[in-house]
């Protein structure tokens, strides 16, 4: 059985201010303009801002800076050891930075000059040390979880080693824009609109998949449920930006549209923020000009798939940053004059479960946001306190009645609390209180019922199976693996929240592969963690071959997320 922590990490900024949600603020200014440049969160929170073009006189730029969230300031740091717009960066397991790739001559030359080096920043040092790098162009590079960097965008990709300082050919895998899974597996985009999966082996890149989209130079996202967001880019024509957007499930190898964009778009940012949802913002639309440079913004919710529109940039943009900050703010730079900015997204509540709305009286649920708590503390999951990391947080029903209610987890970006027994159904506020600076609040909405399956990474629900072997004893089976069926009886066991107040467990149904299941329990887990709920169900025949399918759970005719099972 899964250890109670794990529940605590899976419901699991500095002080709120009186800031609007979902806007843009004005931040500080750059030294020097730049776009096509790249921006680096270091460990200690600031901002490496290195190299580009600046547009004005169209050459690279070999200069750097740093911006500090704490006083909304840049400072320049030492120059690049060569002048590059357009490489790549990534932040090394020790905390350096590798910038490598790019161009070293002016963005109007009709035959580029690619930089022949590579470098490394030492933010302890503020230094750039040139190292040798042959294979030239780079589009991105991402630190994997074997601690090598996997740079692709030039003739093929490769492979950076920081622990030997070597560059090793990775296959002939190359794209523009990669997303790295949680399963250790790569998902590229190449600029013609192919979609690849990868394995990565001590040999290199092994392909797995490829799928066709209709557009090209789109920005891909690995999202909270294990798919990845492709949005925009070119289609419909040359040099003409779409507004479609897909997702790729990495398990089915499929891809499958997920609406549209209230924009179409191209060389816009896509940024994942907390709570799962992303942020595209700027970028150019319809047919390329200096007029057709955007200063809107969107956030796609992966729950209800759709795009709305959210506060507008205070310069229109293309070829900039976005930069999610350890506070959960975003840091937009470049692209349109000296000027920066920070999104600060929209303070919501959902249940640590879904991540949608509503909530559930004596449910577990999440408030996401920005500079909400000074620190990160996880509590006792048995007896989690009303104060915690010095942040609390008040609840106000719908009759007036205001209480503090119980902490599981507090960071800058993320409170996970309980929401009490008791409460009155409709709306209710939620203020974030004790801290320094005027306090955050928003509402949400409370019902009966609010079924939600917590869920792994790659949206594999969180559970166990059980086997009763023909001598009475019980053999467990891991959902991390594919639960076999055969003639022994296997029931699974899985956690949720927001549904111990059904009215009756007839009223409890479940679908796995859209068959229907029986439901032999739907309550409290019984281990004494606040607000978690339990679903038993006995896995029949009828599932025999499925493979990996959707599974929901209907409680009182309220559905609950959909979570994946792999049954064979």
């Amino acid at each position: 059985m899964i250890k109670l922590q794990t529940f605590v990490l899976l419901v699991s900024g500095l002080i709120a201010v009186a800031q609007s949600p979902g806007t843009f603020v004005a931040t500080g200014s750059m030294i020097t303009v730049r776009n096509n440049h790249t921006a680096t969160l270091l460990k200690d929170g600031r901002v490496l801002i290195a190299g580009g073009v600046d547009f004005g006189r169209s050459f690279p730029l070999a200069s750097a800076e740093l911006y500090d969230p704490s006083t909304g300031a840049f400072t320049a740091t030492s120059g690049l050891a060569a002048p590059r717009w357009g490489h790549t960066a990534a932040l090394l397991p020790d905390g350096r930075v590798l910038i490598v790739g790019g161009t070293s001559s002016s963005i109007e030359e009709d035959y580029p000059v690619y930089a022949t080096t590579a470098e490394l920043y030492d933010p302890a040092t503020g230094s750039f040390t040139a190292i040798r790098h042959d294979a030239g162009a780079a589009g991105a590079a991402n630190l994997l979880s074997n601690g090598k960097v996997l740079i692709t965008g030039g003739p093929s990709a490769e492979f950076y080693d920081p622990q030997n300082g070597i560059f090793t050919p990775a296959g002939p895998a190359n794209g523009g824009s990669v997303a790295l899974l949680k399963d250790g597996r790569v998902l590229i985009l190449n600029y013609n609109g192919v979609v690849s999966l990868y394995d990565v082996t001590s040999e290199g890149l092994k392909l797995i998949a490829s799928s066709l989209i209709k557009s090209g130079s789109s920005a891909s996202t690995a999202l909270g449920n294990g798919k990845v967001l492709i949005s925009g880019g070119f289609g419909g024509g040359p040099g003409v930006f779409t507004g479609e957007a897909s997702l790729y499930d990495p398990r089915s190898r499929t891809l499958e549209n997920t609406g549209l964009l209230v924009v179409s778009r191209g060389w816009h940012t896509a940024t994942l923020l907390s709570g799962g949802r992303v942020l595209l913002a700027g970028g150019v639309t319809g047919t390329f000009s200096a007029s057709s440079v955007l200063k809107s913004a969107e956030v796609y919710d992966p729950v209800a798939r759709t795009f709305t529109s959210t506060g507008s940039m205070t310069f229109a943009r293309a070829l900039q940053t976005a930069t999610l900050l350890h506070d959960g703010r975003v840091l937009i730079v470049g692209g349109s004059g000296f000027g920066a900015e920070l999104y600060i997204p929209e303070l919501r509540a959902a249940s640590a479960a879904s991540l949608s709305g509503p909530l559930a009286p004596d449910s577990l649920a999440s408030l996401f946001g920005s500079r909400l708590a000074l620190t990160t503390a996880t509590a006792d999951p048995l007896s989690p306190p009303t104060s915690l990391g010095g942040i609390s947080l008040r609840l106000r029903d719908s009759s007036g009645a205001a209480r503090l209610v119980p902490l599981l987890h507090v960071s800058p970006s993320q409170i996970n609390f309980e929401v009490p027994a008791g409460i009155a159904p409709g709306n209710v506020s939620l203020e974030v209180v004790n801290a320094p600076t005027q306090p955050s609040q928003t509402t949400a909405q409370v019902n009966n019922t609010a079924p939600g399956f917590f869920a792994y990474d790659d949206n594999t629900v969180v559970a166990y199976a059980l086997r009763l072997e023909p001598n009475g004893k019980q053999t467990v089976l891991s959902v991390r693996d594919t639960i076999v069926l055969d003639d022994r009886p296997v029931y699974l066991i899985a956690y949720a929240t927001g549904i111990r107040n059904r009215s009756s467990i007839n009223n409890v149904r479940s679908t796995i592969g859209n068959i229907s299941i029986p439901v032999e329990y739907a309550g409290p887990e019984g281990s004494g963690v606040p607000g978690l709920d339990q679903v038993n169900l006995r896995l029949t025949p009828a599932l025999k071959g499925l493979g990996v399918v959707n599974l929901v759970l209907s409680v009182d005719g309220v559905s609950s997320n959909t979570v994946s099972v792999d049954v064979r």
